[in-house]
């Protein structure tokens, strides 16, 4: 899920994050419907709120949601309604060229019949940006999130009689970017630590360790050539799992591609090149694979914008009897302007997950579409459809899911 708190991030600290992280976890409200689509409307611009010095911001929605597959089953599936509230409040503080910032949100989730899988997920996120000069910038930041997982990701909980897992991650990152003259220069590093709180998932806990360097040059108008490394070390609490693997493991890699900075038709950036994982049990077979990421947006007028979304890289997997697991996802999003208080999402997408040294791989397909009706500057209407379906090699993974939503948005 891409969420306002990623998008604002000015590093591609993502990276490290795509080659260590096994799901899609989330513990936001419902972002935007088209947040590439500039809105610049003064009469639905929120009026902005000081408390002296300090800018805030609230914004959230309460919906109601039909999920007919609750627990993601092949067969026999469950349905049921679910009440959401979400809240999510940002103080920022500018002074000179330092921006800090805070943001606290949290998600409530309560289902009609099936109240076993009520959850609360909440984040706490604290940031600060020095930018000495135009277009360039340091950034720091730390983060604590509870996500809930979905049940229709990969190697989520399968009991219908438990409540959806919950994950304590804790995270903290450093990035410098310029990009002024000929040349572009993004780093980062960042440290994230992923608790599942349940005991029985002691084996999910683990840490991550990363870093990212980007070197680019120009190559004409505000297109850049790129190359990029990345390491990562992924370090388990538990020395060694219930199959007595230690799952321990460093992914290395490098790419090349294009990043077009704003200001055109185009925008994001696209590379592609190798990454090489290598465990730390001397059982396991080291693996090289293809290496993918990229977001790239493409605005044929001010009220349309078409991004594909695609990466590959390895990720961290609690099955048995695999070694690691490879995640492929691409992902098409259509937004649009319909008038001037309406707007809307279309997009499709496609991940593949094979599970190395398990003869397991599964292809999921989802698709999903999104409206907003601006009622004013300070509310809206938003709906939701989505569906999703996944085929496995395991029969007791497959399911198809309709999930589809109404609510009020609000922003101040």
């Amino acid at each position: 899920m891409v969420l306002k708190n990623l998008q604002s991030v000015p590093i591609k600290a993502l990276a490290v994050i795509i080659a260590a992280t096994p799901a899609t976890l989330s513990a936001q409200s419902m972002p935007d419907v088209a947040p590439a689509i500039p809105r610049d409307d003064p009469e639905f611009d929120p009026a902005p709120i000081f408390l002296g010095t300090v800018e805030l911001s609230v914004e959230g929605d309460v919906r109601i949601e039909y999920d007919d597959n609750v627990f993601a089953l092949p067969d026999d599936p469950t349905s049921d309604g679910v009440f959401v509230l979400s809240t999510q409040t940002e103080l920022t503080h500018r002074t000179g060229d330092v921006t800090t910032s805070f943001v606290a949100g949290i998600t409530a989730r309560r289902f009609m019949d099936q109240i076993q899988q009520n959850s609360d997920a909440a984040l706490f996120r604290l940031g600060l940006t020095w930018e000495p000069r135009e277009a360039e910038t340091l950034s720091l930041g730390a983060s604590w999130e509870r996500a809930i997982e979905d049940r229709g990701d990969p190697e989520a909980r399968q009991s219908t009689a438990l409540g959806p897992r919950q994950i304590d991650i804790s995270s903290a990152r450093v990035g410098y970017r310029r990009a002024q003259g000929k040349l572009l220069l993004d780093v980062g590093a960042e440290a994230t630590k992923f608790d599942a709180r349940a005991p029985i998932d002691d084996d999910r806990d683990f840490t991550v360790y990363g870093g990212t360097a980007k070197l680019g040059f120009k190559v004409g108008g505000r297109m850049f050539a790129t190359a990029s490394a990345f390491v990562t070390k992924r370090d388990f609490r538990l020395a060694v799992s219930s199959q007595g693997i230690d799952r321990d493991a460093t992914i290395y890699g490098g790419r090349v591609g294009v990043e077009i900075l704003p200001g055109g038709f185009f925008e994001g950036s696209i590379s592609g090149g190798v990454f090489r994982s290598e465990p730390s049990d001397p059982l396991l077979d080291a693996r090289t694979g293809l290496s993918l990421e990229g977001m790239l947006t493409y605005r044929p007028t001010r009220r349309m914008a078409l991004i594909l979304d695609a990466s590959r890289g390895d990720v961290a997997t609690f099955r048995g009897g695999a070694s690691g697991r490879t995640d492929t996802t691409v992902r098409i999003t259509w937004q649009q302007e319909i008038r001037h208080n309406l707007f809307s999402s279309v997009s499709v997408g496609y991940r593949d997950s094979a599970f190395v040294d398990a003869a397991i791989s599964e292809q999921t397909v989802i698709a999903r579409a999104d409206v907003e009706y601006l009622v004013g500057r300070n509310l809206s209407l938003v709906g939701q459809l989505g569906y999703g379906s996944r085929d496995s090699d395991l029969p007791l993974e497959q399911f198809d899911r309709f999930r589809g939503s109404l609510g009020i948005r609000f922003r101040f």
